[in-house]
């Protein structure tokens, strides 16, 4: 994990400096993801709780509430489309109880992930895997039966400036480069700018923005107690 003169260092640029990926338009060009320097062994993806699985950064659940959430209703599938999972070579202490034992942790977000991993010093290929839902195999109508799990390593990913994803993170993830930029054809109207990213993008730009960033990078870091951070 970072040490708290790290993390606060970054919390402070964060404060002026949020939208981090808007401003890096360099690095979206098209041509399929870079893989990291050291994938490491793939470890295979582990079940996914949808019942009961809570995001281990923001703490939101994985899957999309029925009816009314907060004061909202979200569209049927909404949160799955970008479910996202680190699978462990060992089992190892659960986030938020120690005696408990954990394979893999569980996200809603592809940026709760990366920022989850960024705190904690979790790498991709260094005794965990990374994955994240290919959107272009999604279907809405069929939230969890067509989550396909592809490894982030691998995937292209799009972001798209009014876009609307859980945490109001911008990003989706695609098993081709093709297919993003098939998406993003059909999106560009209501999207505005656009930009394509490979997951060593992502990891070099991270923390990645999304709601509450702040304060749960903080919460992660040890920084402040626990609390509410899960609104949209």
């Amino acid at each position: 994990m970072r040490n708290r003169r790290e993390v606060l260092k970054v919390l402070g640029g964060l404060v002026v400096a949020a939208p981090v990926l808007a401003q890096h338009g360099g690095h979206g060009t098209m041509g399929g993801a870079a893989p990291t320097a050291s994938p490491g062994a793939v470890i295979p993806a582990k079940p996914i709780p949808w019942e009961d699985g809570q995001c281990a950064f923001c703490g939101m659940p994985i899957k999309t509430p029925e009816g009314q959430w907060r004061g909202r209703t979200f569209p049927k599938g909404f949160f799955e489309q970008t479910y996202s999972q680190i699978a462990f070579e060992k089992p190892r202490p659960a986030p938020h109880d120690p005696k408990q034992v954990v394979e893999a942790l569980h996200f809603e977000s592809i940026a709760c992930m990366v920022n989850y991993a960024w705190v904690h010093g979790i790498r991709d290929g260094e005794g965990a895997t990374f994955y994240v839902t290919d959107r272009g195999a999604y279907d809405p109508a069929r939230p969890q039966e067509s989550v396909r799990l592809v490894p982030a390593r691998a995937a292209t990913y799009y972001w798209g400036e009014k876009m609307m994803v859980v945490m109001n993170a911008k990003l989706l993830a695609f098993a081709s480069a093709k297919a993003a930029q098939e998406f993003a054809e059909r999106n560009k109207a209501q999207h505005g700018r656009q930009r394509f990213y490979s997951f060593q993008t992502l990891w070099d730009l991270a923390p990645l923005p999304e709601m509450n960033l702040v304060a749960l990078l903080a919460q992660h870091a040890g920084l402040l107690g626990g609390g509410d951070h899960g609104s949209h």
